[in-house]
């Protein structure tokens, strides 16, 4: 078969892969409280190159500092001046001293300030205020509430760039970025949940375990040329076959 042959058949699966693509991503969008009419106006804007854009500093400025807080808390859990004796992270006072949230923050290395910071725990259900005013951490995990939509254009924009650098590289012959799935399509939903929670166990364990190792690469305020990010993304997934999720016509 010879590539003329090929090519109509790739052409429509890849219009289809977008029907799908765009399709999650309208119902998601949907579900998560975007109107109808910003979507279909924003993608109007979007393949017009004389309109502009949109600003999205203050969306890159809240994933800046939701990334500061993942890593404030990675800090909280395993340096040894926050932990008690068994191991669990000590309260921590929002004045001054070696326990307090402001060294918390010198010691993780990252921009995000003060008082950011504490806005940020005390809207937070992995942090509670206890009775003498210091703050508790609940799970080694920052969650912010209703923050679903940034979470996914954190990871959909970075695993896209993924694709695309690997494309790139399949033509070059460098070294791919990790991009892997396992999977299997029959499976009994009703029996599967310690299955998943060894891979919630293990995932975890592999996370922590990179996280300390490029930790230790981390600059700080650094303007030199050819600096970036790096990071791993897991994450874990069922879906029963018989549903399947829908955007509405827009």
């Amino acid at each position: 078969m010879n590539r003329t042959t090929l090519e109509p058949a790739t052409a429509l699966v890849n219009r289809q892969g977008a029907s799908v693509l765009l399709s999650e991503t309208f119902a998601f969008l949907l579900r998560n409280g975007i109107s109808a009419e910003f979507i279909a106006n924003f993608s109007r804007q979007y393949i017009d190159p004389k309109k502009p854009k949109g600003d999205i500093r203050r969306y890159r400025k809240l994933v800046s500092d939701y990334e500061d807080m993942g890593m404030i808390m990675s800090t909280w859990y395993s340096r040894p001046r926050f932990l008690d004796e068994s191991g669990q992270p000590l309260p921590l006072s929002i004045g001054r001293g070696p326990r307090s949230v402001a060294s918390l923050i010198q010691i993780s290395r990252v921009r995000i300030s003060t008082s950011r910071a504490l806005e940020l725990m005390r809207r937070s259900p992995s942090i509670e205020l206890d009775t003498q005013g210091s703050l508790g951490a609940r799970k080694r995990t920052f969650v912010l509430p209703e923050f679903e939509i940034p979470r996914a254009a954190l990871v959909i924009e970075r695993y896209l760039d993924t694709l695309r650098r690997n494309s790139a590289g399949h033509k070059s012959k460098t070294s791919l970025l990790l991009e892997r799935n396992c999977r299997v399509p029959e499976v009994d939903l009703a029996t599967i949940a310690p299955v998943l929670r060894d891979i919630k166990g293990r995932g975890a364990a592999l996370i922590d375990s990179i996280d300390g190792e490029i930790e230790r690469h981390r600059l700080r305020r650094s303007k030199r040329k050819g600096v970036g990010e790096v990071g791993l993304l897991i994450f874990s997934w069922t879906r029963p076959r018989n549903s399947r999720s829908k955007a509405r016509r827009i």
